[in-house]
């Protein structure tokens, strides 16, 4: 039964990889592929900066940003985000200075609703940030690392994460808290 719902979701995985591409052809709404300027979650550390998703903060600063993304404006107001390229961060421990620099250049799709929820894909090495709430419905620690590939749920109220779940975790994770403790 297990091997059965996990290959029910890994076949959901694929098709949501697969929107993209389908959407791309139903749509005249498309931006083009633009340079990503802020690769951290504002909630989070603003891009380069510091939060506190760990028991201590955490300085994030980008070492390589080569990402691009491209966003497809969807009838009804949905969205698709694809995110590719090369995005190098370090995660500085702001207690003890241990710093840890990581390759997390995924890529990454994701399908914004304009009620602020939404869907993401990531494939490849990812890192994951969760406030308490996002925490507490994932049993994840604040900050992760995955390799491999993952779907999250989230929600998003004044332009801060209230849910997070994740659908599908296959790969590895590491926990980064732990990890710059």
């Amino acid at each position: 039964m297990r091997k059965l719902i996990i290959g029910a979701v890994a076949v959901a995985a694929v098709a949501l990889l697969g929107v993209p591409v389908a959407a791309r052809a139903a749509t005249p709404t498309n931006s083009g592929w633009m340079p990503v300027t802020n690769p951290a979650p504002p909630y989070l550390a603003g891009g380069t900066g510091t939060g506190s998703a760990c028991s201590f903060q955490v300085d994030i600063a980008v070492v390589v940003n080569d990402e691009l993304m491209d966003t497809i404006s969807l009838p009804g107001g949905d969205s698709i985000t694809q995110v590719v390229g090369k995005l190098v961060l370090s995660f500085k421990n702001d207690n003890t200075g241990k710093t840890l620099v990581e390759d997390v250049s995924g890529p990454s799709t994701t399908l914004n609703r304009p009620d602020g929820s939404g869907v993401e894909t990531g494939t490849g090495r990812s890192w994951w940030a969760f406030g308490p709430m996002g925490r507490a419905n994932t049993g994840e620690p604040g900050l992760i690392f995955t390799q491999g590939p993952i779907i999250t749920t989230f929600a998003i109220e004044n332009g801060e994460p209230t849910t997070q779940t994740f659908t599908l975790l296959a790969g590895t994770q590491q926990n980064a808290c732990a990890l710059l403790s």
